[in-house]
């Protein structure tokens, strides 16, 4: 051998063993190119027993024993065959398996349409009713896909009151919901952070409308808008690095080969706030055209209003409670009426240019103008706490004395506030492609805009208002309470004849407005290659692709304080005509909440008669952390490797992602008046052009940033069919969570008036966090129509991004060098003694847990019961986070709920369905709150630790149980009927202990009917 072929051989033997097959088969591909013209080509397309098209049916070409996947088409090929006598085979769970002989000829291509065939009554329940027909779909395409998936279908989200895409999600194992006015918002997948989840649109990444997040609000997107949901738990090389949670792709819908016609409409009531309404209605309307079908147009339409009301408690804990004595300094006792209207539209289009190549455009629209008004009377107490440590000595028949603690300054005024909120978020899409089948090959190819944005996107405006009525002292005294979960505090907010009530006690003092916009816009182009082969009698695949994407976001918005008003109006003068007569099923004010007053008026009021009352201070501080512009470039490439060794399937593959980022924002600093705001101005140490207000004078300055960075993100998953209705599966893949571009702006906002002086400041160092996946599963394929599913997952996360606060007055010198990350040391000696926040990278943390999943329709059971079914999850996590600053302890990542579980009892028949949906999420950690005191003196004053009043913030634990049933009563006519919340279970979090109230708000039930009709079931 010669000194090149030996260094040659050593270099082979280096390349990690994931990318070793794609190597192996590449020397062949000559060969193989060769020998094609004496091979022949299957083409096919699976239908079921209705000429619909079958995506996810396992093909086998026997004796070869090459096996394929339908795609979402129904269509298959094999190239590289041998002339001669075969028999395809036709797998798919739910149906019998169907076979067919075939000959296939060389050099030019075999068709053959395959149907599956109904075999027996238990199929037919299959066939007939609407959600097993799409548990079936869903299932077929989990078995057959190279990844960890899970799909959602359209009849599966429909079958239960999902009022949007994140409420459909939050019913996949391993999914916590986080929620915001009774509905889903954000999902966390495996006890992992909404933000590292990526969600994509037909496979593009769909950006966020909120201004400093990654994440996608999926509250803005009806669930009827999309064709199912695709849930990959595991990264291909093919898909964006950007899921380390998971990547949740929403398919929209497209022209099938038969018309499609499907309208709906339903109203409900929710017994809350003297009653709101809710109403919805939309259709789906599609065809191909032509002789041979080649064009197909589809378009699809969803509009729904939700009247949405909420009864809301928010009291203050005190850091000197104790478990058995809690003690709160106020309250704000919150109202909440929405107008939640909701639209959205999408459509497609695709031309067959010949039975190999087509071309497409598809459109997404969906918006949300997520309308509210807020009111919130606060009663104060003058912060009293018991003086005795006797257990339990100030509760409930205690008797220990109240006084005031240490350091804490009294107070009896209360308060009240009026916010109005009118932010409209939406996101949408526009996509053209294409794809070219040649012999043994696919081209495909893609360019994208997508752009998202919100209106009102500064902050929520509001109106305050002082107390100017009789001495009230609103104290809350531990011996007087009688429920520890719904704190009092006094006659303040016990009856409806309580002062707070009385529109003549309170005056207008200061309101906040907002105006200006977010908007994002991502530019995509994308290709990919993919070729099939054979390689020692084995059949394997081999795909490159390349990604260019351009995201543009820019913020440009605006909060407008006034304060400083003599002689202002009386609420008396800015009512509004709101009042509730059930309030919080009579807990609070006897049941009565109002008078309140209304934001509108009082806005209409501030701009006619105080428009030199301009607070500049605050309007500065509020303004400039808004006005900000980020541009994301992402240049990827990939190689990826399918291939067959018997019973064994390896994908193998790489994702080389290159980010390039370029920021700007704002450096404010303000300073408080001596003297005069010309004096303070003058002496500003950070001229030039200091700005004067009325309290003093403030500097601005434009600032800049533009990192990059280089990510390569290897994935290996393999999968062994144990028999023909079981595998067992194994993955490694590695993900990547990019700091959000605003984080990396090198922004500060320094308010010197504060005490202690605080300072938000952004970190240009701020790196990618990224995690190491691992997974085993196991599954196994039930007849007729069900599946049984066990794994264990591993994440390995480093440099997890984490929100640093750090008290004012913290002495560096008592900690160890190198303990603080380098950019909050740069901070802490740039602003010694002032109270920090920013965002930094944490040491490492880790998250594992197990998922249970079963699935099964009895129609084996005779007469009646052949109709119930059932859906079962369990999934438990747990997590450690190392590296916390200011923390001595561990603990859990934050958004990991350690045990999740649904059920969903079904009941089919040819015309009746009915579906119960129970979810349960144990609390999670939802924000880190904690200071060890080893490192910060008095930072917990009760002495209980991170489960004491000055702990973490927690959700509380949530479970719900919805329902809905339908009935076909008249050809393809649905009468349809559900419930939503039907237990009224609260929502809120707690901070350290269950004992120590932070939030808890209800919405009661919603009840709603409606008509859906469907042109595939009339026929």
């Amino acid at each position: 051998m010669s000194a090149r072929s030996a260094r040659l051989a050593i270099s082979i033997l280096r390349l990690p063993n994931l990318l070793l097959s794609l190597l192996l088969f590449l020397a062949g591909l000559a060969t193989a190119d060769a020998q094609s013209l004496l091979k022949g080509t299957l083409e096919g397309v699976v239908q079921d027993a209705g000429g619909a098209a079958v995506p996810g049916a396992q093909v086998v070409l026997s004796p070869l024993n090459i096996k394929t996947v339908s795609d979402g088409q129904g269509d298959f090929r094999v190239a590289e065959i041998p002339a001669g006598k075969y028999t395809v085979t036709v797998s798919y769970v739910g149906f019998s398996p169907v076979t067919q002989d075939i000959d296939v000829t060389a050099g030019q291509p075999t068709h053959a349409t395959l149907q599956l065939k109904v075999a027996n009554a238990s199929e037919q329940i299959l066939v007939e009713a609407s959600r097993p027909h799409g548990e079936a779909e869903s299932i077929n395409e989990t078995r057959t896909a190279d990844n960890l998936l899970a799909v959602m279908p359209s009849e599966v989200i429909r079958s239960l009151p999902n009022a949007n895409v994140a409420d459909a999600t939050g019913r996949f194992p391993g999914v916590t919901l986080y929620r915001i006015e009774g509905e889903g918002v954000y999902i966390q997948v495996r006890g992992t952070e909404p933000r590292l989840t990526n969600v994509t649109v037909d496979g593009i990444t769909i950006p966020a409308p909120e201004p400093t997040v990654r994440q996608v609000r999926l509250d803005v997107i009806p669930s009827d808008m999309v064709d199912a949901i695709q849930m990959n738990k595991t990264l291909l090389a093919n898909m964006d690095g950007n899921g380390i949670g998971a990547s949740v792709n929403l398919r929209t819908k497209e022209a099938g080969e038969r018309p499609t016609l499907d309208l709906y409409g339903d109203g409900g009531y929710t017994p809350i706030m003297n009653g709101r309404g809710q109403y919805d209605f939309g259709g789906t309307v599609g065809k191909r055209f032509g002789a041979s079908k080649r064009l197909g147009v589809l378009f699809n339409s969803v509009y729904d209003y939700n009247g949405r009301g909420i009864d809301n408690i928010q009291p203050k804990l005190d850091p000197l409670s104790t478990n058995a004595t809690p003690f709160y300094d106020n309250d704000t006792i919150r109202e909440y009426r929405y107008y939640r209207t909701r639209y959205g539209f999408d459509g497609s289009v695709d031309y067959r240019l010949s039975a190999a190549s087509s071309v497409y455009a598809r459109g997404f629209f969906s918006d949300l103008q997520d309308y509210g008004d807020k009111w919130y009377y606060s009663p104060v107490s003058k912060a009293l706490a018991c003086s005795s440590t006797a257990a339990g000595a100030c509760g409930v028949g205690g008797a220990g004395t109240i006084t005031a603690p240490s350091g804490t300054a009294a107070s009896s005024a209360p308060k009240f506030y009026t916010s109005n909120k009118r932010p409209n978020a939406a996101v949408g899409t526009l996509i053209a492609g294409g794809r070219s089948v040649f012999s043994n090959s696919l081209l495909t190819y893609q360019v994208s805009a997508s752009r998202a944005y919100e209106q009102d996107s500064a902050g929520n405006p509001k109106a305050d208002f002082s107390w100017v009525g009789p001495t009230q002292y609103c104290n809350y005294v531990p011996s007087q309470q009688v429920d520890k979960l719904h704190p009092h505090f006094g006659n303040c907010d016990n009856t409806a004849s309580s002062p707070l009530l009385s529109a003549s006690n309170w005056q207008f003092t200061d309101i906040t407005t907002s105006t200006g916009i977010n908007t994002q816009l991502n530019l995509t182009a994308q290709a990919s290659y993919a070729k099939s082969y054979r390689w020692w009698e084995h059949s394997g695949t081999w795909e490159m692709g390349f990604k260019f994407a351009n995201d543009h976001q820019t913020q440009d918005a605006t909060e407008n304080v006034y304060d400083g008003f003599s002689n202002a109006p009386l609420m008396t003068s800015l009512l509004d005509s709101f009042t509730n007569t059930d309030y919080y099923n009579g807990t609070y004010f006897g049941g009565h909440y109002g008078q309140v007053s209304n934001f509108s008026a009082a806005q209409a009021y501030t701009l006619a008669n105080f428009k030199g009352n301009l607070d500049g201070q605050k309007t500065a501080l509020d303004t400039y952390p808004n006005l900000f512009h980020t541009v994301e470039q992402i240049t990827a490439g990939y190689l990826m490797n399918a291939i067959d060794f018997g019973k064994l399937h390896i994908n193998t593959g790489v994702r080389i992602e290159a980010t390039r980022d370029m920021t700007f924002g704002y450096v404010v600093n303000f300073y408080g008046k001596s003297g005069t705001a010309a004096t303070a101005c003058s002496s500003n140490p950070n001229p030039p052009n200091p700005v004067p207000t009325t309290t003093g004078c403030y500097t601005f300055s434009g600032v800049q940033n533009n990192p990059g960075y280089v990510d390569v993100l290897p994935s290996v998953q393999f999968r062994y069919g144990l028999n023909n209705d079981s595998s067992l599966r194994a993955v490694y893949s590695r993900g990547v969570a990019r700091p959000d571009p605003y984080q990396l702006v090198p922004y500060i906002t320094e308010d010197s008036t504060a005490s202690p002086v605080s300072v938000l400041i952004g970190n240009p160092n701020l790196r990618p966090e990224h995690a190491n996946n691992y997974d085993l599963l196991y599954e196994y394929y039930l007849h007729p129509l069900g599946l049984v599913q066990a794994g264990f997952f591993f994440k390995q996360l480093t440099a997890p991004q984490v929100q640093v606060t750090l008290p004012g007055g913290l002495n560096v010198a008592n900690f160890p060098a190198g303990y603080f990350p380098t950019t909050v040391q740069q901070a802490l000696a740039q602003y010694p003694g002032d109270a920090i926040t920013q965002y930094t990278n944490g040491q490492n943390a880790y998250i594992y847990g197990f998922e249970l999943n079963f699935q099964q329709h009895f129609s084996y059971l005779p007469g009646v019961l052949r109709g119930l079914g059932v859906q079962a999850n369990y999934s438990y996590t747990a997590s450690q986070e190392k590296g916390l600053p200011l923390r001595s302890d561990h603990p859990t990542t934050i958004d990991q709920s350690p045990n999740t579980w649904k059920v969903s009892p079904t009941f089919d028949t040819k015309r009746f369905s009915a579906r119960v949906g129970l979810a349960y999420d144990q609390a999670s950690l939802f924000s880190y709150n904690y200071t060890s005191p080893t490192y910060v003196a008095g930072s917990d004053p009760s002495g209980l630790g991170p489960s004491g009043p000055s702990g973490d913030v927690w959700t509380l634990t949530h479970f719900q149980v919805d329902a809905q049933a339908s009935y076909r009563f008249w050809k393809g006519f649905r009468a349809v009927v559900s419930g939503l919340n039907l237990n009224n279970e609260v929502f809120g979090y707690y901070t350290g202990n269950t004992n120590f109230v932070n939030q808890r708000e209800y919405y009661k039930p919603t009840y709603s009917g409606g008509i859906r009709y469907s042109f595939s079931s009339a026929r």
